[in-house]
């Protein structure tokens, strides 16, 4: 091997090894920057979690409120029931035992 083609080979043997190193460093800020966007995804989706659990205990006392509600409107329509019943028997024993309206 004459010096010319030594000197062509190191020269090449450079060239590829600064090529290889530049591609490492454009690498190493790719794999930075994808990094930091996932610790960005890794904050989104723990606050993601955490509204669904609020989210999640929200409807639990809404439905817990919804099924209240239904009883309280079940206990009034009794008591409604009831106070129309002794209002129509107490409208019908002052009319002499008729129905109102007769």
């Amino acid at each position: 091997m004459t010096f010319e083609e030594m000197e062509r080979t190191m020269r090449f043997i450079l060239e590829q090894q600064a090529q290889i190193s530049g591609n490492v460093q454009r690498h190493d800020e790719n794999l930075l920057v994808i990094e930091t966007k996932l610790q960005g995804l890794e904050e989104v989706g723990l606050k993601l979690a955490d509204s669904h659990v609020l989210l999640v205990n929200s409807h639990k006392e809404l439905a817990e409120g919804f099924k209240r509600l239904q009883q309280a409107q079940t206990e009034s329509q009794e008591r409604l029931d009831a106070f129309i019943v002794f209002v129509e028997k107490y409208i019908s024993s002052r009319n002499g035992g008729q129905q109102a309206g007769q």
